[in-house]
């Protein structure tokens, strides 16, 4: 017999789950939501609450944010198994209860939907810590601080690796020289490294022969001074580096324990979802061993990476033999979009722009003024990736950072559109800090989503500003244009590497990106492009509504209503209504995710 039946139907329309957002559940989940029958009124007034359970626990006597259109502004919630069971005033929601119901008071603390960053690297980030703290380097004096305290822990021999230094985020706009290293190392071996730009002391530009008249490396470009001496600085040419970086082996078990250990950190900083934006084979299986073993905290959808190395067929043939598509999985874990990589990035200098950068560069530590950056694949290979993508079924993004790579993505998804629309696919652009007008209205007409990083904002602007100039920088993450155009606009951190929600690369803490979209406040004080400042509501949605909408589950987490899920954080200010700056400063409370406490902060 058809678990489908009539009457079923008839209860879920009530509910405000509609019935086609259960397709493919369990039947026991869609039971559930048969039985809850919550009646169909828009404010869910009078004698809503028809229910043959009651209420497991009640949260009352706060301010609680739903982001619910229905209902903005709630005292209370009923959280009934891993739902949401009501959401109204004190009253209406303890009609919900029995004997047997726990009651927590919030003393009026302020609730919001759980949190979800819509572009993080978990395992990669913590792994990255395996051997120790990363250090926290805003200037030159900060990274020779740091040489000298490991040449004073490390063998002799050893490599001292300062990693993850970015000459946007140093004081100076420039990177350290070898001299500077050598100064702090003391002639011992001395490497800095961001995976695409390294500073090598002058130890290991020896060990590796590079002097005055060494020949530039084919995948990249030795820096030299006035005198053509090498000043240390190596773009690229990461055949020549790749020996020198010593990776802290970690084997499967490493994997599974970095992603547990990174879900609790996410979980104290309000974290009940993220999009693990690269992942391959080995990721996939951390995540379904924690899932398997109910130790996972963090909802996940993740991202598949594809090499756009090759020729067209090559890439087909490898989309081809994935045996997975967008979309499987459960409440814990899915599978997401499919990601390639376009260009590099405004950090290092090798995003790819519409124009040339120009004449000033030296924050990147290279003049040409022909130059544009990189872009990573052909054009073709872009193209029959989006196309593989939208006639199998995946929802497809890429890594584009300059305005170039984003014009060249959408080149590619309009071509996949003429195919097949992709209209309701929610293809993405992953990260897209430049784009212009046409750019903007292009993704709005193929319902192309974005998915940002407020922090790159907040902490390159000042270093790059004068390199863009100022025509360019009007449409550096332009959020107010975005929303203004009907974009759905996803906030996330890029978080790469380190524990501190607050002081990781890049910090992943969502009370302080959202503070950095409201204000457009950048690391040095000055604000700009004030015009594209959006909302404190607008900003919230973008790490709940907007981020569940990239994943195609805004009708189960997103807000508080009747039905969703029940993931929600209670904070230690109103984030509608506290001065501004106050909410960069905003403390988790309480965690909780499918109904459960998962991090309280006055436990022990």
């Amino acid at each position: 017999m058809s678990l489908f039946l009539p009457w079923k139907f008839e209860l879920v329309k009530r509910h405000r789950i509609y019935y086609d957002s259960l397709a493919g559940a369990s039947p026991e989940l869609f039971n559930y939501y048969c039985i809850v029958n919550q009646n169909d009124d828009e404010d869910h007034g009078g004698d809503a609450t028809m229910t043959t359970e009651p209420a497991d626990t009640i949260y009352y006597n706060g301010r609680v944010i739903t982001m619910w259109s229905a209902r903005p502004i709630a005292e209370a919630v009923a959280v009934q198994g891993n739902c949401f069971l009501e959401v109204g005033s004190n009253e209406e929601v303890m009609r919900t209860a029995s004997h047997t119901t726990r009651k927590i008071d919030l003393q009026g603390q302020s609730v919001t939907p759980g949190l979800i960053d819509s572009h993080a690297h978990p395992i990669y980030a913590a792994l990255a810590e395996k051997e120790g703290v990363l250090p926290v380097t805003h200037s030159i004096a900060d990274v020779q601080k740091y040489i000298r305290q490991q040449a004073a822990r490390l063998p002799a021999e050893r490599i001292i690796l300062v990693p993850k230094v970015y000459s946007t985020r140093l004081k100076e706009h420039r990177y350290p020289t070898r001299y500077e290293l050598d100064e702090a190392a003391g002639g011992r071996p001395v490497m800095t490294d961001n995976g695409y730009a390294a500073v090598l002391g002058s130890a290991l530009l020896a060990r590796l022969a590079i002097a005055r008249g060494t020949a530039e490396p084919s995948d990249g470009k030795i820096v030299r001074d006035s005198a053509g001496e090498p000043t240390g600085l190596i773009l690229g040419a990461r055949k020549l580096i790749a020996p020198l970086l010593r990776a802290a082996p970690h084997d499967f078990k490493d994997i599974v324990e970095a992603l547990k250990s990174m879900q609790e950190h996410y979980n104290q900083a309000g974290l009940t979802g993220v999009i693990d934006r690269m992942e391959g084979a080995e990721g996939f299986r951390a995540y379904q061993v924690l899932e398997r073993r109910g130790e996972l905290t963090v909802r996940a959808y993740l991202t598949w990476v594809v090499s756009l190395e090759g020729t067209p067929r090559e890439i087909r043939q490898r989309v081809a033999a994935i045996p997975l598509t967008t979309g499987w999985g459960n409440d814990w874990v899915r599978v997401g979009s499919l990601k390639a990589f376009l260009d590099g990035g405004i950090l290092i200098g090798t995003a790819y722009l519409r124009e040339p950068y120009g004449e000033d560069t030296d924050i990147y530590g290279y003049k040409d003024p022909n130059y544009r950056g990189v872009l990573s694949a052909s054009r073709e290979n872009i193209l029959e990736m989006a196309r593989a993508a939208n006639e199998l079924g995946w929802q497809m993004t890429a890594h584009a950072t300059g305005g170039g790579a984003v014009d060249t993505l959408l080149d590619a998804y309009e071509a996949a559109d003429r195919e097949k629309s992709i209209r309701n696919r929610r293809f993405t652009v992953s990260h897209g800090n430049f784009p212009d007008p046409r750019a903007i209205a292009r993704a709005q007409q193929l319902g192309v989503v974005f998915d940002c990083q407020p922090a790159w904002h907040y902490f390159d602007a000042p270093a790059i500003k004068a390199t863009f100039g100022p025509e360019r920088m009007k449409y550096f993450q332009p959020y107010r244009s975005l929303f203004d155009a009907g974009v759905v606009v996803a906030g996330g951190s890029d978080h790469m590497a380190g524990f501190d929600a607050q002081q990781a690369i890049n910090p992943y803490d969502p009370f302080l990106g959202m503070w950095m979209a409201i204000t457009r406040q950048t690391v040095d004080g000055e604000v700009m492009e004030p015009e594209q400042r959006i909302s404190r509501e607008e900003a919230l949605r973008m790490w709940t509504l907007n981020a569940a909408y990239l994943s195609f589950e805004e009708k189960t987490k997103g807000s508080i209503e009747p039905g969703k899920l029940a993931d929600f954080v209670v904070i230690s200010k109103d984030y509608l209504s506290c001065p501004v700056d106050e909410i960069k400063e905003i403390k988790v409370l309480c965690t909780v995710v499918d109904g459960k406490i998962v991090y309280d902060s006055s436990s022990p």
